[in-house]
């Protein structure tokens, strides 16, 4: 090897190590035009060029190292950027034959990955317990079993790989000078429960450091969240204080996460504790957001929100982002209801297409005044109705009691508990909707179209019972 080739292959060795996708491109880019016979090679710049998006370029690239040797890991990727470029049969097809060759455990999760999205979770579930026996140690394996179970109501299990989360590179694990709580008696003790992935995750979790609390009631139990959170955490009673990530923190006997808390404290679903309302926000400032609402048009008022936050640099989590979210044209079947007037929740570059609402869509947009979610929560409790995408507007929603409607993708996160199930343990108030087939916002906001319709006359059916028993001389 030249001096020249040693040098570029050093630089490529340590753009794979740190996973540098662009560098990855550009050094064996290089390597190529001095060596093309370099299968390794052009494999991983087919793993780069799918990173970076371009799935058929990848394809090409793997079709070259596969000319070069017939590996199982060049067919199983090419398998993945098949799926990558949605067909997910010939995707199949590569996949299995890099299984019939040599069995591999990421072979056998993107197959179960494939099976999961087409709705069949049972045979998903068979596909990551051989990846994981395969390979004991494959972290995202257990972590996307563990998911997989949960949402199949196999909490007990499904906790315990869940956990596996910890040592993957999505969720790195933290390190704290206190150890971490394994169920002592805290009486006299202080506890910190800290925040973990994302805004909704948190709203949805906290509610463990609440129980935690009753359980301990002479224990000091803290809550870190986010600053977006923090007014809105600061209203869960029994909690002694609330703190933001990254914050000083005081002196801990015990840390935890909260998805961690919830699996100690929920052996089954019969034990989701599901009150009314997780947050108690101050009726002063409700009362001030119903002035600003009482301006708006009369009718039903609806909060919405249609995408999720948009998280380009986690090409996992900007996957999942792209599967929940929409657009707000896809509420067109919605915005021909009458008697609506819409709020807009949403956030971000999403929220510029409320310039362009749907034909007949009325919309009001006070998020500028949103400083935090405090503030979103004291608007959506004079909401009548809040419909969003699963994202943390949801979480909150529910959360302080506000009839909501979940728009969940065709394959739901496992937090709901299957797609089948329009209720949710989590949330008295919540209803779920999800998609008929992948991708299928359409028929979903028809059967939510025909529902609005009649929670619209169920509504003005409640006001008229409230109504009648007001005294006669009162206005209607």
């Amino acid at each position: 090897m030249d001096k020249n080739l040693n040098e570029l292959m050093g630089n490529y060795a340590r753009a794979m190590g740190t996973q540098n996708w662009n560098d990855v491109m550009v050094w064996a880019t290089e390597i190529l035009k001095i060596d093309d016979k370099l299968a390794h090679v052009w494999g991983n710049r087919a793993v780069a060029l799918s990173n970076l998006g371009f799935p058929l370029d990848a394809v090409l690239n793997v079709d070259r190292a596969l000319a070069l040797e017939q590996e199982a890991k060049h067919l199983s990727n090419k398998g993945c950027y098949y799926w990558d470029m949605g067909d997910d049969n010939k995707a199949l097809t590569y996949l299995h034959e890099a299984a019939d060759m040599e069995p591999l455990a990421q072979t056998y999760l993107t197959i179960g990955n494939i099976h999961k999205t087409r709705g069949d979770l049972t045979r998903a579930t068979k596909e990551y317990r051989q990846c994981v026996a395969l390979e004991p140690n494959y972290a995202d394996g257990h972590m996307v079993l563990g998911m997989a179970l949960l949402k199949q109501g196999n909490l007990q299990e499904g906790w315990k790989e869940y956990e596996w989360r910890w040592k993957t590179s999505q969720l790195p694990e933290r390190k704290l000078k206190c150890p971490q709580w394994k169920g002592q008696d805290l009486t006299g003790k202080t506890i910190l429960v800290y925040g973990e992935q994302g805004l909704g995750d948190i709203v949805q979790f906290s509610r463990y450091a609440r129980q935690l609390a009753n359980l301990f009631p002479r224990a000091k139990v803290i809550i870190e969240g986010r600053p977006q959170l923090k007014r809105l955490l600061a209203t869960m009673p029994d909690i002694y204080a609330v703190i933001n990530a990254g914050d000083k923190l005081p002196e801990l006997d015990y840390a935890i996460p909260m998805i961690t808390l919830a699996g100690m404290l929920t052996a089954s679903i019969n034990f989701i504790r599901a009150d009314d309302r997780q947050f108690f926000l101050h009726p002063t400032d409700v009362e001030n957001w119903s002035e600003r609402v009482k301006e708006l048009p009369e009718g039903l008022k609806v909060g919405v929100c249609w995408s999720g936050m948009l998280r380009s640099d986690h090409p996992s989590a900007a996957a999942v982002d792209r599967l929940r979210s929409t657009e707000l044209a896809t509420f067109a079947p919605l915005a021909r209801i009458p008697g609506i007037t819409w709020i807009s929740l949403q956030k971000g570059a999403p929220a510029e297409q409320i310039k362009e609402p749907p034909k007949g869509m009325v919309i009001a947009d006070m998020t500028n005044d949103l400083v935090d979610f405090y503030d979103t929560a004291c608007l959506m409790a004079n909401c009548d109705l809040v419909i969003s995408v699963d994202t943390a507007v949801l979480h909150v929603a529910a959360s302080v009691g506000v009839p909501t409607w979940l728009l969940s993708r065709w394959d739901g996160c496992w937090r709901w508990f299957g797609d089948k199930r329009e209720d949710s343990p989590w949330y008295p108030t919540l209803r779920q909707f999800s998609q008929p087939a992948l991708h299928d916002w359409p028929n979903l906001m028809s059967r939510v179209a025909m529902e609005l319709k009649d929670f619209i006359r169920q509504s003005k059916l409640d006001l008229t019972n409230d109504l009648s028993y007001l005294p006669d001389h009162s206005e209607p």
